[in-house]
């Protein structure tokens, strides 16, 4: 039951989407914003511990949008340090145990990390509620909340950009499920973001061809390279299939890299954080070169 749930869901989005993009084609200009937008960001300290503090942060966005997001400085290292934004998935929000882990062992290792609420989630859900899933899907849809939600992000890098304590020339993306898609489209478009890590994403070209252009990762991907991209499957995952996590891969062009799990609509955590975790290392480097 809990599948087929979820797979009803992933069907209302794709129809909503397909519908309300329909008449756009893929374009980098759906993604603007005017940096020089003044942010009027609110910060207040939610946790300190020994390995980070979370700071909860508010901060204004185009349409209006009031954009909630945690951020996470490590106490390990020194500032400037770099930053990896950590993206949530349709049933998240910016302090899911899927992604507070990452951002809890990112922090550990020196990073800093940023997450967002992406619209219709967490703080900006209109229901709280997920056995009203669909309907929070449709409203995000109907109000233009997945263009609104990558430019959000965009807005989230340009508060960075703002602070003395974080290195713009070190900034990695992870994202998870809708955060992987949204985030093929946020590399696209956003110089940036140096290295990421596509967690359980794939190309939506291949559930309504031609409707869905203006949102397809894919139709975006090819302009992250030559920065590294990372991509993390389930051979088996009913949700995005294979095939569309193919047709992402194949869009994006070297350095790329692919691995597959024998695994649905999730990844083995041990063995994706070892992945994850060395990619970044290697390309979001944790100090400034000399």
């Amino acid at each position: 039951m809990r599948r087929l749930r979820w797979m009803t869901v992933a069907v209302v989005l794709m129809l909503g989407v397909g519908y309300a993009c329909s008449q756009q084609a893929a374009s980098v200009k759906l993604y603007d914003r005017d940096p020089a937008q003044a942010l009027n960001a609110e910060l207040q300290i939610l946790e300190d511990t020994a390995d980070w503090t979370v700071y909860h942060v508010l901060y204004d966005s185009t349409n209006g949008q009031r954009v909630p997001a945690l951020l996470g400085l490590p106490k390990t290292g020194h500032p400037p340090h770099s930053v990896i934004m950590v993206q949530h998935g349709l049933g998240g929000e910016k302090d899911t145990e899927y992604v507070r882990l990452p951002a809890l062992g990112l922090a550990q290792a020196g990073y800093a990390t940023l997450r967002i609420d992406a619209c219709s989630h967490g703080e900006r859900a209109t229901t709280g509620d997920d056995r009203q899933m669909m309907a929070r899907v449709i409203s995000m849809v109907q109000q233009g909340g997945w263009v609104q939600s990558i430019v959000d992000m965009r807005r989230g890098l340009d508060y960075l950009a703002t602070r003395d304590d974080i290195d713009m020339n070190r900034v990695g993306y992870v994202g998870v499920s809708m955060g992987a898609i949204m985030g093929g489209v946020l590399c696209g478009v956003e110089e940036r973001v140096k290295a990421a890590v596509l967690i359980l994403g794939g190309s939506l070209g291949g559930f309504m061809p031609g409707l869905l252009d203006a949102i397809d990762p894919a139709n975006y991907i090819a302009s992250f390279s030559p920065r590294p991209l990372l991509m993390l499957n389930g051979k088996t995952d009913p949700l995005i299939p294979p095939a569309a996590a193919q047709r992402l891969y194949d869009a994006a062009t070297d350095p790329k890299r692919i691995v597959w799990y024998d695994t649905g609509h999730t990844v083995p955590v041990d063995e994706a954080v070892k992945e994850l975790t060395s990619f970044l290392q290697e390309h979001v480097p944790l100090t400034s070169a000399p």
